[in-house]
């Protein structure tokens, strides 16, 4: 598999995992006036993904082992890594007026860490 095909398949298992462990469910009955402010996620979540894979692919490229390369990225991606996982469930039953905001900064703060972690990397091996 070439490099490009590997981080194809990467980043999508990424993304597909990061995106179901991010649900929100919103049950709204017998209400007027109601307002839903929801952030979409979806383009940090792709980041964070990004960020990993290029992680973990310039580690198999710095790493020559195969298997030493998978323990080293297992290792500093498992201490590194900040767990995005919410679910939300919010019911309105016979109620008015109603404003709701949905937001969330746990993801840009994975990402900033990943981040951080990927320009560590990129310095010990000399490339910046």
């Amino acid at each position: 598999m070439s490099i490009e095909e590997s981080a194809e398949t990467l980043y999508t298992q990424l993304l597909n995992e990061l995106i179901s462990n991010y649900d929100d469910f919103i049950e709204i009955k017998d209400s007027e006036n109601v307002t839903i402010h929801k952030t979409d996620v979806t383009a940090a979540l792709s980041l964070q993904a990004t960020v990993t894979t290029i992680i973990t692919l310039l580690i198999q490229i710095l790493v020559p082992d195969d298997e030493l390369a998978a323990d080293i990225t297992d290792q500093l991606l498992s201490t590194q890594q900040v767990e995005v996982q919410k679910k939300t469930v919010i019911q309105i039953i016979n109620c008015y007026n109603i404003t709701i905001t949905l937001s969330d900064a746990s993801i840009m703060n994975s990402v900033q860490i990943l981040t951080q972690t990927l320009n560590v990397l990129l310095v010990e091996a000399g490339i910046l």
